[in-house]
């Protein structure tokens, strides 16, 4: 079975957590991080994520190595904020696929806001509305990005 590692990053409060719940098996929870495990389309699944925006500065590049994809995961309620311009920075260095999950729809109607080199994702965390797929556009993104760089690879 493949295995796949992606990486979460948000702000505190955006609802990492409670998504992880729905999302992963056996979540395990320390002071910097929470960490779980899924199967979804005969891949295996470990999701990473710094337990506050904070813990990013210094857990960021140890929970990045060896990443297969990431999710960047908003509060909705107060949009993309300079701290998660950052986290999509990070991402786009390392080169990685991701994509935005904009969490708790369900308490604005705030349209969702492009952004110009990803899909950004309705999610509801209470209710796990949205989360499912997303993992699932993540992994089409993951799987076609790859595919592109086997392709580079072969003509260099």
């Amino acid at each position: 079975m493949e295995i796949k590692k992606i990486l979460m990053l948000g702000n505190s409060g955006a609802g990492k957590k409670t998504a992880l719940k729905h999302m992963c098996n056996n979540l395990k929870k320390t002071a910097s991080a929470s960490y779980g495990k899924t199967i979804i389309n005969n891949k295996k699944l470990q999701i990473f994520s710094p337990s506050r925006a904070d813990r990013f500065e210094f857990m960021g590049d140890v929970l990045s190595k060896n990443m297969d994809g990431a999710i960047i995961f908003i509060d909705n309620t107060h949009g993309i904020t300079n701290t998660c311009t950052e986290m999509i920075n990070f991402v786009e260095e390392k080169n990685v696929p991701y994509v935005i999950f904009a969490n708790k729809q369900d308490l604005t109607n705030e349209p969702l806001k492009n952004h110009p080199n990803v899909p950004i994702l309705p999610t509801e965390a209470i209710s796990g509305k949205g989360l499912l797929h997303g993992l699932n556009t993540l992994l089409e993104i993951m799987e076609s990005y790859n595919k592109k760089r086997k392709i580079e690879v072969i003509y260099c």
